[in-house]
Protein backbone atom coordinates (compact mmCIF):
# COMPACT_ATOMS: atom_id res chain seq x y z
CA UNK A 1 0.00 0.00 0.00
CA UNK A 2 1.26 2.90 -0.66
CA UNK A 3 2.09 5.82 1.11
CA UNK A 4 -0.40 9.27 0.50
CA UNK A 5 1.25 11.93 -0.86
CA UNK A 6 2.53 14.49 1.32
CA UNK A 7 0.22 17.37 1.72
CA UNK A 8 1.05 21.04 0.21
CA UNK A 9 -1.08 23.51 2.35
CA UNK A 10 0.69 26.28 1.12
CA UNK A 11 -0.02 25.55 -2.49
CA UNK A 12 -3.91 24.20 -2.25
CA UNK A 13 -5.04 27.21 0.18
CA UNK A 14 -6.22 29.47 -2.90
CA UNK A 15 -8.12 26.46 -4.20
CA UNK A 16 -9.94 25.95 -0.92
CA UNK A 17 -10.86 29.45 -0.48
CA UNK A 18 -12.37 29.35 -3.71
CA UNK A 19 -14.09 25.84 -2.84
CA UNK A 20 -15.54 27.26 0.12
CA UNK A 21 -16.19 30.56 -1.12
CA UNK A 22 -18.00 28.76 -4.05
CA UNK A 23 -19.50 26.34 -1.32
CA UNK A 24 -20.53 29.32 0.53
CA UNK A 25 -22.32 30.53 -2.56
CA UNK A 26 -23.98 27.65 -3.22
CA UNK A 27 -25.01 27.32 -0.38
CA UNK A 28 -26.38 30.59 0.08
CA UNK A 29 -27.93 30.17 -2.86
CA UNK A 30 -29.31 26.92 -1.93
CA UNK A 31 -30.78 29.25 1.07
CA UNK A 32 -32.16 31.92 -1.10
CA UNK A 33 -33.87 29.49 -3.44
CA UNK A 34 -35.09 27.88 -0.75
CA UNK A 35 -36.37 30.68 0.73
CA UNK A 36 -37.65 31.98 -2.90
CA UNK A 37 -39.58 28.79 -2.81
CA UNK A 38 -40.79 29.58 0.43
CA UNK A 39 -41.97 32.61 -0.10
CA UNK A 40 -43.30 31.47 -3.84
CA UNK A 41 -44.95 28.45 -1.83
CA UNK A 42 -46.72 31.05 1.04
CA UNK A 43 -47.16 33.90 -1.81
CA UNK A 44 -49.04 30.54 -3.68
CA UNK A 45 -51.06 29.39 -1.03
CA UNK A 46 -52.12 33.18 0.06
CA UNK A 47 -52.66 33.60 -3.39
CA UNK A 48 -55.12 30.41 -3.56
CA UNK A 49 -56.39 31.50 -0.06
CA UNK A 50 -57.61 35.15 -1.76
CA UNK A 51 -58.57 33.53 -4.36
CA UNK A 52 -60.67 30.50 -2.70
CA UNK A 53 -62.01 33.51 -0.68
CA UNK A 54 -63.07 35.35 -3.73
CA UNK A 55 -64.09 32.32 -5.21
CA UNK A 56 -66.35 31.51 -2.67
CA UNK A 57 -67.64 34.81 -2.16
CA UNK A 58 -68.37 35.01 -6.12
CA UNK A 59 -70.40 31.80 -5.73
CA UNK A 60 -71.95 33.68 -2.99
CA UNK A 61 -72.64 36.15 -4.74
CA UNK A 62 -73.63 33.93 -7.82
CA UNK A 63 -75.99 31.91 -5.30
CA UNK A 64 -77.46 35.29 -4.16
CA UNK A 65 -77.85 36.55 -8.00
CA UNK A 66 -79.58 33.55 -9.06
CA UNK A 67 -81.57 33.58 -5.94
CA UNK A 68 -82.71 37.49 -7.24
CA UNK A 69 -82.88 36.53 -10.39
CA UNK A 70 -85.34 33.68 -9.35
CA UNK A 71 -87.02 36.68 -7.30
CA UNK A 72 -87.04 38.80 -10.56
CA UNK A 73 -88.46 36.03 -12.48
CA UNK A 74 -90.70 35.38 -10.50
CA UNK A 75 -92.02 38.74 -10.16
CA UNK A 76 -92.16 39.33 -13.92
CA UNK A 77 -94.34 36.12 -14.34
CA UNK A 78 -96.46 37.80 -11.99
CA UNK A 79 -96.10 40.76 -13.25
CA UNK A 80 -96.83 39.16 -16.82
CA UNK A 81 -100.03 37.72 -15.16
CA UNK A 82 -100.94 41.04 -13.98
CA UNK A 83 -100.76 42.51 -17.38
CA UNK A 84 -102.38 39.63 -18.92
CA UNK A 85 -105.52 40.49 -16.23
CA UNK A 86 -105.01 44.39 -16.59
CA UNK A 87 -105.21 43.91 -20.68
CA UNK A 88 -108.53 41.45 -20.54
CA UNK A 89 -109.91 44.08 -17.50
CA UNK A 90 -109.16 46.86 -20.30
CA UNK A 91 -110.70 44.81 -23.07
CA UNK A 92 -114.09 44.05 -20.82
CA UNK A 93 -114.06 47.57 -20.18
CA UNK A 94 -113.55 49.34 -23.46
CA UNK A 95 -116.58 46.63 -24.38
CA UNK A 96 -119.02 47.92 -21.52
CA UNK A 97 -117.74 51.51 -22.79
CA UNK A 98 -118.60 50.86 -26.46
CA UNK A 99 -122.18 49.26 -25.21
CA UNK A 100 -122.26 52.17 -23.28
CA UNK A 101 -121.44 54.43 -25.56
CA UNK A 102 -124.06 52.58 -27.91
CA UNK A 103 -126.75 52.83 -25.32
CA UNK A 104 -126.11 56.26 -24.33
CA UNK A 105 -126.60 57.22 -28.57
CA UNK A 106 -129.86 54.90 -28.41
CA UNK A 107 -131.09 56.50 -25.53
CA UNK A 108 -130.25 60.41 -27.25
CA UNK A 109 -131.76 59.24 -30.88
CA UNK A 110 -134.81 57.87 -28.70
CA UNK A 111 -134.58 61.34 -26.71
CA UNK A 112 -134.44 63.48 -29.90
CA UNK A 113 -136.76 61.36 -31.52
CA UNK A 114 -139.75 61.53 -28.93
CA UNK A 115 -139.07 65.37 -28.83
CA UNK A 116 -139.37 66.09 -32.59
CA UNK A 117 -142.87 63.91 -32.35
CA UNK A 118 -143.78 66.02 -29.57
CA UNK A 119 -143.21 69.01 -31.35
CA UNK A 120 -144.92 67.71 -35.00
CA UNK A 121 -147.81 66.37 -32.93
CA UNK A 122 -148.35 69.92 -31.58
CA UNK A 123 -148.31 71.65 -35.18
CA UNK A 124 -150.19 69.61 -36.45
CA UNK A 125 -153.05 70.44 -33.75
CA UNK A 126 -152.00 74.26 -34.25
CA UNK A 127 -152.88 73.81 -38.27
CA UNK A 128 -155.72 72.04 -37.21
CA UNK A 129 -156.80 75.22 -35.50
CA UNK A 130 -155.94 77.21 -37.79
CA UNK A 131 -157.68 75.65 -41.11
CA UNK A 132 -160.95 73.91 -39.37
CA UNK A 133 -161.88 76.44 -36.54
CA UNK A 134 -159.50 79.63 -38.01
CA UNK A 135 -158.49 79.46 -34.21
CA UNK A 136 -155.14 82.11 -33.85
CA UNK A 137 -155.12 82.23 -30.45
CA UNK A 138 -154.75 78.75 -29.66
CA UNK A 139 -152.57 77.81 -32.90
CA UNK A 140 -150.28 80.32 -31.40
CA UNK A 141 -150.21 78.94 -27.99
CA UNK A 142 -149.37 75.42 -29.46
CA UNK A 143 -146.61 77.49 -31.24
CA UNK A 144 -145.14 78.33 -28.24
CA UNK A 145 -145.44 75.50 -25.91
CA UNK A 146 -143.43 73.45 -29.35
CA UNK A 147 -140.57 76.19 -28.93
CA UNK A 148 -140.53 76.16 -25.00
CA UNK A 149 -140.46 72.30 -25.78
CA UNK A 150 -137.39 72.98 -28.03
CA UNK A 151 -135.88 75.12 -26.06
CA UNK A 152 -135.70 72.72 -22.84
CA UNK A 153 -134.19 69.93 -25.04
CA UNK A 154 -131.44 72.30 -25.49
CA UNK A 155 -130.67 70.56 -28.97
CA UNK A 156 -128.40 72.77 -31.55
CA UNK A 157 -129.64 70.61 -34.52
CA UNK A 158 -133.29 72.03 -33.50
CA UNK A 159 -131.77 75.76 -34.69
CA UNK A 160 -133.59 75.47 -37.75
CA UNK A 161 -136.87 74.12 -36.62
CA UNK A 162 -136.76 76.82 -34.11
CA UNK A 163 -136.39 80.00 -35.96
CA UNK A 164 -138.86 78.32 -38.61
CA UNK A 165 -141.78 78.62 -35.78
CA UNK A 166 -140.50 81.96 -33.96
CA UNK A 167 -141.06 83.17 -38.08
CA UNK A 168 -144.83 81.20 -37.68
CA UNK A 169 -145.23 83.11 -34.41
CA UNK A 170 -144.59 86.32 -35.50
CA UNK A 171 -147.05 86.01 -38.56
CA UNK A 172 -149.75 84.87 -36.26
CA UNK A 173 -149.22 87.67 -33.83
CA UNK A 174 -150.04 90.41 -36.52
CA UNK A 175 -153.42 88.82 -37.54
CA UNK A 176 -155.92 90.74 -35.80
CA UNK A 177 -157.85 89.28 -33.09
CA UNK A 178 -161.54 88.64 -33.50
CA UNK A 179 -163.31 88.70 -29.96
CA UNK A 180 -165.53 85.17 -30.60
CA UNK A 181 -165.99 84.80 -26.72
CA UNK A 182 -167.07 87.92 -26.09
CA UNK A 183 -169.52 88.19 -29.30
CA UNK A 184 -171.34 84.65 -28.28
CA UNK A 185 -171.95 86.24 -25.27
CA UNK A 186 -173.57 89.08 -26.46
CA UNK A 187 -175.62 86.58 -28.82
CA UNK A 188 -176.30 85.06 -25.36
CA UNK A 189 -177.82 88.05 -24.03
CA UNK A 190 -179.96 88.70 -27.14
CA UNK A 191 -181.12 85.27 -27.11
CA UNK A 192 -182.12 85.76 -23.77
CA UNK A 193 -183.71 88.85 -23.99
CA UNK A 194 -186.40 87.73 -26.86
CA UNK A 195 -188.88 86.72 -24.62
CA UNK A 196 -189.24 89.75 -22.87
CA UNK A 197 -189.48 91.84 -26.23
CA UNK A 198 -192.77 93.85 -26.38
CA UNK A 199 -194.62 93.48 -29.86
CA UNK A 200 -196.14 96.04 -31.69
CA UNK A 201 -200.03 94.30 -30.53
CA UNK A 202 -199.59 94.35 -27.17
CA UNK A 203 -200.23 90.33 -25.97
CA UNK A 204 -202.01 91.86 -22.79
CA UNK A 205 -205.62 91.94 -24.31
CA UNK A 206 -208.63 92.11 -21.79
CA UNK A 207 -210.04 88.53 -21.31
CA UNK A 208 -213.79 88.32 -22.87
CA UNK A 209 -216.72 88.34 -20.84
CA UNK A 210 -217.94 84.69 -18.89
CA UNK A 211 -220.75 83.56 -20.81
CA UNK A 212 -224.11 83.97 -18.66
CA UNK A 213 -225.00 80.98 -17.20
CA UNK A 214 -228.23 79.28 -17.76
CA UNK A 215 -230.80 79.70 -14.35
CA UNK A 216 -234.06 77.93 -13.85
CA UNK A 217 -236.69 79.77 -15.01
CA UNK A 218 -235.28 81.06 -18.32
CA UNK A 219 -236.28 78.88 -20.62
CA UNK A 220 -238.61 81.37 -21.55
CA UNK A 221 -235.65 83.89 -22.71
CA UNK A 222 -233.50 80.89 -24.84
CA UNK A 223 -233.56 82.66 -27.86
CA UNK A 224 -232.85 86.30 -26.86
CA UNK A 225 -229.96 84.56 -24.53
CA UNK A 226 -228.22 82.83 -27.15
CA UNK A 227 -228.45 85.90 -29.29
CA UNK A 228 -226.63 87.51 -26.69
CA UNK A 229 -223.95 84.98 -26.26
CA UNK A 230 -223.44 84.74 -29.68
CA UNK A 231 -222.51 88.75 -29.38
CA UNK A 232 -220.29 88.32 -26.60
CA UNK A 233 -218.14 85.29 -28.42
CA UNK A 234 -217.64 87.91 -31.32
CA UNK A 235 -217.14 90.85 -29.33
CA UNK A 236 -214.10 88.76 -27.80
CA UNK A 237 -212.73 88.26 -31.25
CA UNK A 238 -212.07 91.31 -32.74
CA UNK A 239 -210.58 94.22 -31.68
CA UNK A 240 -210.58 97.51 -33.07
CA UNK A 241 -206.70 99.44 -31.79
CA UNK A 242 -205.04 102.35 -33.37
CA UNK A 243 -201.91 102.09 -35.24
CA UNK A 244 -199.52 103.94 -36.72
CA UNK A 245 -198.48 101.94 -39.90
CA UNK A 246 -200.85 100.04 -41.49
CA UNK A 247 -198.40 97.52 -42.35
CA UNK A 248 -197.84 96.09 -38.87
CA UNK A 249 -198.30 92.37 -38.70
CA UNK A 250 -201.26 91.16 -36.47
CA UNK A 251 -200.10 88.18 -34.89
CA UNK A 252 -201.92 85.54 -32.88
CA UNK A 253 -200.53 84.91 -29.20
CA UNK A 254 -199.65 81.63 -30.57
CA UNK A 255 -197.72 82.62 -33.79
CA UNK A 256 -196.21 85.08 -31.35
CA UNK A 257 -194.70 82.40 -29.47
CA UNK A 258 -193.27 80.84 -32.87
CA UNK A 259 -192.09 84.22 -33.44
CA UNK A 260 -189.42 84.56 -30.29
CA UNK A 261 -188.81 81.07 -30.75
CA UNK A 262 -187.86 81.24 -34.60
CA UNK A 263 -185.89 84.56 -33.85
CA UNK A 264 -183.81 82.27 -30.79
CA UNK A 265 -183.15 79.67 -33.70
CA UNK A 266 -181.44 82.35 -36.17
CA UNK A 267 -179.34 83.98 -33.09
CA UNK A 268 -178.15 80.60 -32.36
CA UNK A 269 -177.32 79.75 -36.37
CA UNK A 270 -175.68 83.08 -36.09
CA UNK A 271 -173.68 81.85 -32.67
CA UNK A 272 -172.79 78.80 -34.97
CA UNK A 273 -172.42 80.52 -37.98
CA UNK A 274 -169.31 82.76 -35.67
CA UNK A 275 -167.38 79.38 -34.37
CA UNK A 276 -167.40 78.27 -37.49
CA UNK A 277 -165.90 81.15 -38.98
CA UNK A 278 -168.78 81.45 -41.51
CA UNK A 279 -169.00 85.15 -41.89
CA UNK A 280 -171.86 85.47 -44.81
CA UNK A 281 -173.81 82.83 -42.96
CA UNK A 282 -173.57 85.15 -39.21
CA UNK A 283 -174.23 87.93 -41.40
CA UNK A 284 -177.57 86.73 -43.24
CA UNK A 285 -178.86 85.39 -40.06
CA UNK A 286 -178.36 88.87 -38.28
CA UNK A 287 -180.05 90.50 -40.62
CA UNK A 288 -182.79 88.33 -40.31
CA UNK A 289 -182.79 88.93 -36.96
CA UNK A 290 -182.64 92.48 -37.08
CA UNK A 291 -185.84 91.94 -40.07
CA UNK A 292 -188.20 90.41 -37.24
CA UNK A 293 -187.10 92.36 -33.92
CA UNK A 294 -187.99 96.09 -36.34
CA UNK A 295 -191.29 94.51 -37.85
CA UNK A 296 -192.95 92.50 -35.22
CA UNK A 297 -191.85 94.11 -32.24
CA UNK A 298 -192.59 97.92 -30.82
CA UNK A 299 -189.69 100.00 -31.95
CA UNK A 300 -190.53 102.89 -29.28
CA UNK A 301 -189.67 100.20 -26.34
CA UNK A 302 -185.81 100.44 -24.92
CA UNK A 303 -185.21 97.25 -24.86
CA UNK A 304 -186.06 96.73 -28.97
CA UNK A 305 -183.83 99.59 -29.43
CA UNK A 306 -181.29 98.35 -27.33
CA UNK A 307 -181.51 94.21 -29.30
CA UNK A 308 -181.36 95.96 -32.81
CA UNK A 309 -178.82 98.69 -31.74
CA UNK A 310 -177.16 95.45 -30.36
CA UNK A 311 -177.87 93.41 -33.43
CA UNK A 312 -176.13 95.63 -36.05
CA UNK A 313 -173.00 96.30 -34.32
CA UNK A 314 -172.70 92.42 -34.34
CA UNK A 315 -173.71 92.31 -38.21
CA UNK A 316 -170.99 94.35 -38.84
CA UNK A 317 -168.01 92.73 -36.85
CA UNK A 318 -165.87 91.63 -39.06
CA UNK A 319 -165.74 87.39 -37.99
CA UNK A 320 -163.41 85.87 -40.87
CA UNK A 321 -159.95 86.80 -40.83
CA UNK A 322 -157.56 85.04 -43.45
CA UNK A 323 -155.11 83.52 -41.27
CA UNK A 324 -151.28 82.34 -42.53
CA UNK A 325 -150.57 78.92 -42.21
CA UNK A 326 -147.57 77.33 -39.97
CA UNK A 327 -146.30 74.98 -43.42
CA UNK A 328 -143.02 76.67 -42.69
CA UNK A 329 -142.43 74.75 -38.60
CA UNK A 330 -144.65 71.62 -40.22
CA UNK A 331 -142.14 71.32 -43.14
CA UNK A 332 -139.20 72.25 -40.85
CA UNK A 333 -139.95 69.47 -38.25
CA UNK A 334 -140.42 66.76 -40.69
CA UNK A 335 -136.91 67.55 -42.53
CA UNK A 336 -135.32 67.61 -39.06
CA UNK A 337 -137.21 63.96 -38.31
CA UNK A 338 -135.71 62.60 -41.04
CA UNK A 339 -132.57 63.89 -40.72
CA UNK A 340 -132.99 62.02 -37.36
CA UNK A 341 -133.97 58.75 -39.18
CA UNK A 342 -130.75 59.29 -41.48
CA UNK A 343 -128.65 59.36 -38.21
Amino acid sequence: MSAPLPAHPRREEPRDRVARALAIVAILATLGAGWLALQTRVATQATQKAAGDRLAEVGAQSAGAQAALGQVQAALREAQGRIVELESRVADTQQQRAALEEMYRSLSRSADERVLSDVEQILVLASQQLQLAGNVRAALAALQAADQRLARADKAASTPLRRAIAGDIERLKAVPQVDTVGIAVRIDGLIAQADGLPLVLSENLAPPRPASRWRPGDDRHGIARAAREFWEEMKGLVRIRDMESTDMALLSPAQSYFLRENLKLRLLSARVALLARDERSFRADLRASQTWVSRYFDPHAKQTTAALGAIKQLADTPVAIAVPDINASLAAVRAARAAQEKR
